[in-house]
């Protein structure tokens, strides 16, 4: 990295979703517009005896319809897998992951604790300065 970069102006934290009880949690809309790669980070505390997480990536290109990313899906965690981190990479090239991104966490049968956080990084321009075309 240049001398002349720092840290926070190739990363940019998102925040992803976090949840406990037996629901559906859908995070936030992240804008990756700049960005080239995103890592998915899950932090899984306890997990109930029978309960089961199981959490995805879901993209849009106009930040109103969205669809699961295929293959962008951690493992299930279960009382027999809990307090572990797993991590993801998106590639954010337009082509296989759109601009936007949220993460959703389903906890199903009992609860888990957990956490998803996203790091935008590679930045390619400043988001508010989106180009008029990129070939």
């Amino acid at each position: 990295m240049s001398a002349n970069v720092s840290l926070a102006q190739n990363h940019t934290p998102k925040y992803g979703a976090a949840g406990s009880a037996i629901a559906t949690v859908t995070g936030p809309s992240i804008d990756t517009a700049g960005f080239n790669e995103a890592t998915v980070v899950l932090s899984v505390g306890n997990v109930t005896a029978t309960g089961t997480l199981n959490v995805k990536v879901q993209d849009s290109a106009d930040n109103s319809a969205w669809a699961d990313v295929s293959g962008a899906a951690f493992v299930a965690v279960t009382d027999t897998g809990d307090n572990q981190v797993q991590i993801g990479m998106l590639k954010l090239d337009g082509n296989t992951v759109r601009r936007y991104i949220r993460i959703v966490g389903v906890v199903a049968t009992a609860a888990a604790d957990y956490g998803a956080s996203v790091l935008l990084s590679n930045k390619q321009y400043h988001p508010d300065q989106t180009p008029a075309f990129v070939v």
